[in-house]
């Protein structure tokens, strides 16, 4: 992997219901935090809670990323107009053309199932993110297939990272972020403030 960067990665908390934990998260630091717009997730909000969700964090927040799957591009627009999304991250099956349509800033997700697929299939996304099949699920990959990622758009790294492996995936895969979601939760969609707290704690160090 060329280009390996050196300094600490950006934060997104994922997964986010509640505005107390949205609150706690940026003012740990977090540089993105997102918000399921899957209807069959139970982190899953409609567009009126994450709003107010959005206004109580003020108009120093960080960036706001909705998160959908294989959804009609006139959808994803809707909830744009409610939200102020500045990031919309496409989780399924979309292709080039999906998001060329969509004309909105996208983080396109990777599954990673068991090779590195083309990373070169989505050239208008601003991010890619790599992720075990499902996402949200607690369980990491094989993250030493990023060896072959030719780094030449920024991604993030999710899947399984939690408080105590967060130090080793950052020194394995030196990821541009790290995007976590059970990694700080009690149940879905309720982070944990103790752990959002030692999560930033060892990224610091």
């Amino acid at each position: 992997m060329s280009g390996e960067r050196t300094s600490p990665p950006q934060v997104k908390i994922c997964g986010l219901t509640r505005a107390e934990d949205a609150q706690l998260a940026a003012s740990l630091g977090a540089a993105f935090l997102g918000f399921i717009f899957v209807k069959s997730s139970p982190r899953y909000r409609t567009a009126e809670e994450i709003a107010r969700i959005a206004d109580a964090l003020g108009a120093r927040r960080p960036k706001l990323v909705g998160v959908f799957r294989d959804e009609e591009p006139e959808v994803v627009r809707a909830v744009a107009r409610k939200v102020p999304l500045d990031l919309i991250q496409l989780h399924g099956s979309e292709s080039e053309a999906d998001i060329r349509v969509l004309g909105l800033p996208v983080i396109k997700t990777i599954h990673m199932a068991g090779a590195l697929p083309d990373t070169a299939l989505h050239p208008t996304a601003e991010w890619l993110l790599f992720d075990t099949p499902g996402g949200g699920t607690g369980r990491r990959f094989d993250w030493s297939l990023l060896q072959q990622y030719d780094r030449k758009k920024r991604f993030l790294l999710a899947g399984g990272i939690h408080a105590g492996n967060v130090a080793e995936a950052i020194a394995a895969v030196r990821p541009d972020a790290i995007d976590l979601a059970s990694g700080v939760e009690s149940a879905p969609g309720i982070k944990d403030h103790t752990k959002l707290r030692e999560l930033f704690e060892r990224i610091e160090r």
